[in-house]
């Protein structure tokens, strides 16, 4: 039996509503229909489930913001077990980078570097504790990923699909999510009930191991525990910023 049947809170669908985005007055027709890959736990999920059919994708973007600036953990199970297991079922994960308008790539780790930058792309604590900004996930994802669909034909007119990997117990996040006007957001795990654990239960019916969390080895999102596993266990991501 598929998870999917046993997962509390996956709703059925209404066999009245059959054009979800007609009856929201959005286009029914979409150019492109892709995944944001992170290479997390939620994100391989999808990727499982699409190779199960019981998800409608078979295109994955995986906006990779640097080799110098990706967790070592993330891009080996990315290039490692992701995209060979996606050749297996018929899908396709696609590395992607940040391009400047002359053609070349850059990645995060050099955009910090920048010689008289002024401004850290990454998030920091300000002196009374709060976040700072950043634009960091929308400089090197979202829009890596958005030139991509425009590319591959996305328009206003005819918006690409993008499928988000978020599950129950961080529904939070899904309104942080800009849309641009080349996409429509869909959230599948949302919209089958499921939850982290749910998540790490499908890669391993898939005889995958279960990713590590995605992020740059230096994201100060990491927690307290992460920092310390990090150095402890993985010396060679702990370098200071420039180091080859």
């Amino acid at each position: 039996m598929s998870i999917l049947q046993r997962a509390p809170g996956a709703h059925d669908a209404d066999p009245t509503d059959s054009d979800p985005q007609a009856a929201s007055g959005q286009p029914s027709h979409a150019s492109v229909k892709v995944v944001s890959y992170g290479g997390g736990v939620q994100s391989t999920a999808l990727l499982v489930l699409a190779a199960r059919k019981e998800i409608d994708f078979r295109t994955f973007l995986f906006a990779n913001v640097g080799d110098d600036s990706e967790h070592p953990a993330t891009l080996a199970y990315v290039r490692e077990i992701a995209i060979p297991y996606a050749a297996r079922a018929g899908l396709e994960v696609q590395e992607l980078r940040r391009r400047r308008r002359d053609g070349t790539t850059e990645t995060l780790m050099q955009r910090m570097n920048r010689p008289a930058t002024r401004s850290i792309p990454i998030p920091v604590r300000m002196a009374n504790g709060a976040p700072g900004r950043r634009n960091c996930t929308t400089d090197f994802k979202i829009k890596v990923i958005g030139r991509w669909l425009r590319e591959h034909g996305a328009t206003a007119e005819y918006p690409a699909v993008v499928g988000i990997g978020i599950s129950l117990d961080e529904i939070h996040r899904a309104n942080r999510r800009r849309r641009e006007p080349h996409e429509l957001i869909e959230y599948p795990l949302l919209d089958l009930g499921l939850r982290r654990s749910n998540c790490e239960h499908i890669i391993m019916e898939a005889g995958l191991p279960v990713p590590p969390k995605s992020s740059c080895f230096f994201c100060p999102f990491r927690t307290v525990d992460a920092w310390r596993h990090q150095r402890r266990h993985e010396p060679r991501a702990v370098r200071p910023f420039g180091a080859a």
